[in-house]
């Protein structure tokens, strides 16, 4: 008795509904361990309303570096004190690929604003409150942008979601988002006039495409908020074009 033979298109169909059930089991499976990191993380610290955990033992110095945030977060109108915040230390880079959901470790942190509102740290020297940058560059704008700068940008992008929407990243433009997270991060240690001249100039300091720093948004925010006396819910209701806040910024004062 012959078998009828099998058809190549159900073979095809069958094949690409076995890759897709696949990579639904793959993309649950990642989905699950990104919302439960602690076993990934050895070492826990409590302090005031944050939440620590690392690969590696947690210096005492962690509570000054706090603090720090402390002081920073003051800036946003959104941050509250009585929410918990949770921060993983990823010392050894394949945790910060796997949790900080870009898929590389080249970044100073990373948040989650989708599912946990979780906050992930590359390796950093806490006791001297500095993250140690990728690579054997040194890090640009060290100075403005010690640790506690990092983990409170990461917390304002938790923060905006939690104000604005979870989907925050696909509905707000990037200058707005990552400008008012170096606004709240650097917490005034930003001269408006210095850097509005250096834009004007086209400086790589103040194009986010050639340096990767975001002080050309922080400026765009700071315009918004301090020049032009905008609430932070006014810019969100409405951002103002991109390329007319240029032009705005680069004319005569």
């Amino acid at each position: 008795m012959t078998r009828p033979a099998i058809r190549p298109g159900r073979a095809i169909a069958g094949f690409l509904k076995t890759c897709l059930a696949g990579l639904l089991a793959a993309a649950s499976l990642y989905m699950v361990i990104c919302a439960f990191p602690e076993p990934a993380f050895a070492y826990r610290s409590t302090y005031q309303n944050y939440h620590v955990w690392s690969d590696r033992p947690i210096p005492g110095e962690i509570t000054d570096v706090l603090d720090d945030v402390t002081r920073r977060l003051r800036t946003s109108s959104l941050h509250a004190r009585a929410v918990p915040v949770e921060i993983f230390f990823c010392n050894d880079d394949w945790r910060l690929w796997l949790y900080g959901r870009h898929f590389h470790a080249r970044m100073g942190g990373a948040a989650d604003v989708w599912l946990t509102r979780q906050v992930f740290i590359r390796a950093s020297d806490i006791p001297a409150n500095r993250i140690l940058p990728p690579g054997d560059r040194p890090l640009a704008d060290a100075a403005e942008r010690p640790l506690s700068y990092f983990i409170a940008h990461e917390i304002t992008h938790v923060d905006v979601s939690r104000a604005f929407g979870r989907t925050v990243m696909l509905r707000y433009p990037r200058w707005l988002l990552e400008g008012y997270a170096d606004y709240v991060g650097k917490a005034g240690d930003f001269d408006f006039d210095a850097n509005r001249d250096l834009f004007a100039l086209g400086t790589w300091a103040l194009d986010h495409d050639r340096s990767g720093l975001y002080r050309e948004f922080h400026l765009k925010v700071a315009y918004l908020l301090d020049r032009k006396g905008w609430t932070l819910q006014q810019v969100f209701a409405n951002p103002p074009d991109e390329q007319d806040l240029d032009a705005r910024l680069r004319a005569a004062p």
